[in-house]
């Protein structure tokens, strides 16, 4: 059984920009607390992907993927699932995640100015809590629209209520869903709904023509 393909670049993705970024990267030495089981009890990635309408014949890219906290469980409900993060150490993590439960991904190393996938192959690219690390997020926002089927959907979760005394130490920073909208609109994507998901808004964008 076939049960895990590992596509990862040997070369470096083109470097990016670190002070344009609003919030530092999860540390890669912390990996393992992305697929603890007490976040698994407290935040059930099922929960948030039972919100996204995905079909059973999607393709989806998990885009700043981790050690593979939801690219595994998206598996088991689509297609096909693509795996996708900048830390090739992170990658490693989700290759041995994705290995233990016997799931069928993907993996990919970009930072998203360049993804290694066919124009037109993807139906939805979900990012969570990972919107707000991106440096270029114009050229980002482009290679997505590249990659997407012209019915394809972008499904950004941010933090975008609660504490903003703990905000940005503890857990992501809070976001304003106004401004992700907007650079979402100015890169050619359709807003549809916001649903709300705890402390979080998941903020979907369809392919414009």
């Amino acid at each position: 059984m076939n049960w895990l393909v590992l596509r990862l670049s040997l070369e470096p993705s083109e470097s990016l920009n670190a002070h344009s970024h609003q919030h530092k990267r999860f540390p890669e030495a912390l990996a393992f607390a992305l697929n603890s089981r007490l976040r698994a009890l407290l935040q059930p990635p099922d929960r948030l992907i039972s919100k996204l309408n995905l079909r059973a014949s999607d393709v989806v890219v998990d885009f700043g993927c981790g050690p593979g906290f939801f690219t595994v469980p998206l598996s088991r409900v689509v297609a096909r699932t693509i795996g996708v993060d900048v830390s090739s150490r992170m990658l490693e993590k989700a290759v041995k995640h994705a290995k233990k439960s016997g799931a069928a991904v993907e993996f990919l190393r970009s930072d998203g100015a360049e993804i290694r996938l066919e124009d037109q192959s993807v139906d939805v690219i979900l990012l969570n809590h990972v919107f707000h690390e991106i440096d270029d997020r114009r050229r980002v926002l482009a290679e997505f629209r590249r990659i997407m089927r012209p019915s394809g959907r972008l499904m950004i979760v941010e933090r975008t209520h609660g504490s903003k005394l703990l905000a940005g130490k503890f857990g992501p920073p809070i976001i304003d869903e106004t401004e992700v909208a907007r650079e979402m609109q100015q890169a050619g994507f359709t807003l549809g709904q916001s649903i709300a998901h705890g402390s979080d808004s998941i903020i979907v964008g369809q392919k414009s023509n």
